[in-house]
């Protein structure tokens, strides 16, 4: 009778694991779907990758168009993943690995990359990208288009735009 009292005492004293709040602000359009829970957050850090390139819809039109991001996504100060190529994150220790698909986006104002919703599709079956359903992107400050001149002399001359952003990772509620 002591032993399960003091195993009932144990388990009370352990912390219950808390809901990841919504993160404050999300308009409505970028919100999970019914039956997804966010599972965790990571803060990201890095550049977008800008390139100058002719216009494929207008003669001797030019712009910037983002060839692929440098960052790397941190749980507090540990590293815990890559993104390295468009909507591609890899994690740093066990390797498993996510792509987004864009489903919604909405403007994080001038200067900054937009708020994104996405489709996940996780590679295996372990790892802390298994099982990942949709991904936000929000909380985003810089990494916005380049204000440099981007004109026929500056063709395929590439700029890198510093950002951070706060990125969840939703599965299916439960399976958090």
């Amino acid at each position: 009778m002591i032993r399960i009292c003091a195993a009932a005492a144990c388990c009370l004293a352990l912390p219950a694991l808390a809901a990841i709040p919504e993160p404050a602000g999300l308009p409505p359009a970028l919100r999970a779907g019914p039956g997804e829970a966010a599972s965790f957050v990571l803060g990201a850090s890095g550049v977008q990758i800008y390139t100058c390139t002719q216009s494929s819809l207008q003669t001797n039109a030019y712009g910037w168009v983002p060839s692929a991001p440098d960052a790397t996504l941190y749980d507090g100060t540990r590293g815990v993943a890559r993104l390295a190529s468009p909507d591609h994150w890899e994690a740093l220790d066990d390797r498993s690995s996510v792509s987004g698909v864009l489903l919604r986006m909405q403007s994080a104002g001038a200067g900054n990359l937009p708020w994104t919703r996405m489709r996940a599709l996780p590679v295996g079956d372990t790892g802390i990208f298994a099982g990942v359903t949709s991904i936000l992107r929000v909380n985003t400050s810089g990494g916005g288009i380049p204000t440099e001149s981007c004109d026929e002399t500056h063709a395929g001359n590439e700029a890198r735009q510093g950002f951070t952003a706060v990125y969840y990772f939703y599965k299916v509620a439960g399976a958090v």
